[in-house]
């Protein structure tokens, strides 16, 4: 995905899926700004088809977060091919004091990693897995394996794993907020990768405003999640996580695929909200900035934290 540098609103079409898109490209002159108009595009275009049967929100999310994607000025997204997907990163604005990158789900495949680490050689990864075969030799490579599911509970579990096949196994499984406080040790979280064959569904909470994540002090700045084919409880938890967005605009979608025939959702998010975040990655000069998001709801101080 291409990003379009220009201070007026224009329109263009874009190939996505076999399907001609309609996509707005928003004023650039203020990321921040670009970023929560793009947030209420997607509400607006969204929000209506959240009722009844949640399948035809299901299906077209992905066009809508295309349509929405917002254009930004002085910042390049970098495109990371793993074998059969990109991961996108926004790249820094500036030298970072640190950085940190986690991948949840490698299914042994680390191209998309390895390609970061190429671009971004002081960032540290921590990656994530059940299965240690092959997992951890192609991952201690440039970063740390540690050999356990990642979603949200302690213990051991079922799981759906990749060996030679899929199958389902016992695993030892450790909450996100666990697994981040007890091994990565950060408090910003540049990018967070997650494939965990639909165990991504009870982590959502986790990312929510209030949610375990916020609450430990531990702000992720970039997320790739795979959020796979979902039962109708699945797709009300994503409907709900969306329906809480709406309200805070803490994530802002970039983009979106849907599995043609699996019918699982790729999608690329930043967070809008917390001020390291848009320090490191959107903000061109170090002025406060106050959107109009932000003067609607009277809480910047606290939106920038």
């Amino acid at each position: 995905m291409g990003l379009h540098y220009s201070v007026h609103t224009v329109i263009l079409f874009v190939i996505f899926g076999g399907n001609v898109l309609l996509k707005r490209n928003f004023d650039t002159r203020d990321n921040v700004d670009g970023l929560h108009r793009s947030a209420e595009c997607v509400q607006e275009t969204i929000e209506p088809l959240m009722v009844g049967n949640l399948w035809q929100f299901w299906d077209r999310f992905p066009y809508v977060v295309n349509k929405c994607s917002p254009s930004l000025k002085d910042v390049k997204l970098g495109e990371f091919p793993n074998s059969d997907e990109l991961k996108y990163h926004f790249l820094p604005l500036r030298k970072l004091p640190n950085c940190t990158i986690i991948s949840l789900g490698i299914g042994k495949d680390v191209k998309a990693e390895k390609k970061m680490k190429s671009v971004m050689r002081d960032c540290n990864f921590f990656g994530a897995d059940p299965v240690e075969e092959d997992n951890n030799e192609l991952f201690s490579d440039f970063g740390k394996f540690f050999n356990m599911a990642v979603g949200d509970r302690n213990g051991s579990f079922r799981s759906y794993v990749l060996e030679e096949i899929y199958r389902y196994q016992e695993v030892l499984t450790i909450d996100l907020a666990t697994f981040i406080r007890n091994n990565v040790k950060q408090q910003t979280i540049d990018q967070l990768m997650v494939d965990i064959e639909h165990a991504e569904y009870p982590v959502f909470p986790f990312i929510e405003e209030q949610g375990q994540l916020e609450e430990w002090g531990i702000n992720v700045c970039q997320i790739n999640i795979e959020i796979h084919s979902p039962t109708d409880e699945d797709r009300e938890t994503f409907a709900s996580f969306i329906r809480k967005n709406f309200i805070t605009h803490q994530w802002i979608f970039v983009n979106s695929e849907i599995h043609e025939f699996f019918k699982h959702i790729r999608l690329f998010m930043v967070n809008g909200r917390n001020r390291e975040c848009l320090k490191r990655y959107f903000l061109t000069d170090s002025k406060p900035r106050s959107t109009r998001k932000t003067r609607e709801i009277h809480i910047e101080d606290h939106l920038f934290q």
